[in-house]
């Protein structure tokens, strides 16, 4: 069975960075639950921006008792391509998704929570709206961070089985640790 490494965290905390180590020198495959919210709404006529990618998320959550990233992102790539061995899932936002991967591939699974300080959050976050990096119809940091499913992600560090803050330890050492946790077969801190 394959590593699956299960990414949360806060808006701007670096998940996308700490991604894009763990695929570039660990030969991940990513899986972005953004990318299945995207599609959809396209497929239902309507213009993606975060607001619109949060509502069809929270209702096929609903829908689904949270099981829509398991059933319809993961195991369809997983089933495609049942050769690769690394997959990372960014990013899962609530307790009951990442229930669901530990249910279906147990200790195949590991969490990963990354964080940094809400002022570090707020400049990046900032940083990234002037450069025009977020969906059409982006809000502000503070809107953004009032959402429920932020709330949620924020909260998944009490769960994960390492937590990393990124603007303290740089993401190729947070990447070592996690492959070290990996190959051998240490799921915790």
């Amino acid at each position: 069975m394959p590593a699956i490494v299960l990414l949360s965290g806060p808006i701007a905390s670096g998940k996308t960075t700490l991604a894009d180590e763990l695929i570039a020198h660990h030969g991940f495959k990513r899986l972005k639950s953004s990318d299945h919210l995207k599609l959809l709404c396209e497929q239902q006529g309507h213009k993606v921006s975060r607001g619109m990618l949060q509502q069809l998320g929270d209702r096929l959550d609903d829908q689904t008792d949270y099981r829509w990233l398991v059933d319809d992102v993961a195991k369809p790539q997983f089933a495609e391509d049942p050769r690769h061995q690394r997959w990372l899932i960014d990013s899962v936002r609530k307790e009951r998704q990442v229930f669901h991967f530990r249910s279906a591939f147990g200790s195949d699974v590991l969490h990963v929570h990354v964080s940094a300080a809400d002022a570090v959050l707020k400049e990046r976050f900032d940083q990234r709206l002037l450069s025009g990096q977020h969906h059409e119809g982006a809000t502000t940091y503070d809107e953004a961070i009032t959402h429920p499913n932020e709330a949620s992600a924020r909260a998944l560090n009490g769960i994960a089985d390492h937590v990393f803050d990124l603007s303290a330890v740089n993401p190729s050492k947070a990447a070592a640790r996690i492959m070290e946790s990996i190959t051998g077969g240490l799921w915790c801190t």
